[in-house]
């Protein structure tokens, strides 16, 4: 159907239907293109929004998986601490499995997880499942393995840095101090968290730190 020119004789008389036709055509020609231009910006707004929720809800996790995390610190300095299972040297020489701890560094994968973490099996040779932390209210389990960083068992102060890592801190000195002392020789320990989350969520947390004097 073809629509008169513009400026035909036709013009300037009433419209015939023909011309409404393609006037009621333009019309919806253009409705359409902006329709899809509506339908563009939505559905960039929706995928902005999408990402910040994931962008607030995975920060969110973080924060709750840190705080979560230092209830295994905690346990783990109540160890080393004087009246605590591994506070001496003779202690922390061999391997504890009732406080999760290892005197000799543990077998990690590629990402530097210790496979005890990863394996129950390899866990039960190193831990004790009783020492999950468990929340039944949030549906998280936290389990932690903390390791020696050394080659061998033994005391680290015969060991020393030929089978062990050195954490590398000097004493505090006094200002009164003439001298500076020897340093003692302070092996590095590591621990290593697993927490698992509802809906299959897990994460993995690690430190490395010297034993508190």
């Amino acid at each position: 159907m073809n629509c008169p020119p513009f400026g035909s004789a036709c013009a300037g008389r009433r419209a015939s239907p023909i011309a409404r036709h393609c006037q009621q055509g333009f019309s919806l020609f253009f409705s359409l293109i902006a329709l899809v231009i509506l339908l563009v910006a939505a559905v960039s707004v929706m995928q902005s929004s999408g990402l910040s929720l994931f962008t607030s809800g995975n920060a969110a996790f973080k924060q709750d998986i840190q705080a979560r995390a230092e209830k295994v610190n905690l346990r783990i300095f109540a160890l080393l601490r004087p009246g605590g299972a591994l506070e001496g040297e003779e202690d922390l020489a061999n391997s504890s499995k009732a406080n999760n701890y290892s005197a000799v560094v543990l077998d990690v994968n590629d990402q530097g997880i210790p496979l005890a973490l990863i394996n129950d099996n390899s866990f039960a040779a190193v831990g004790e499942i009783d020492n999950d932390i468990k929340d039944e209210v949030s549906n998280t389990s936290i389990r932690y393995v903390m390791e020696r960083l050394c080659s061998k068992s033994g005391k680290s102060g015969i060991l020393q840095s030929e089978y062990c890592v050195n954490s590398d801190l000097d004493p505090i000195l006094g200002g009164s101090s003439p001298e500076k002392p020897l340093p003692i020789f302070s092996p590095a320990y590591r621990v290593s968290i697993k927490i698992q989350g509802p809906r299959g969520s897990e994460a993995y947390l690690q430190s490395t730190f010297a034993k508190p004097n």
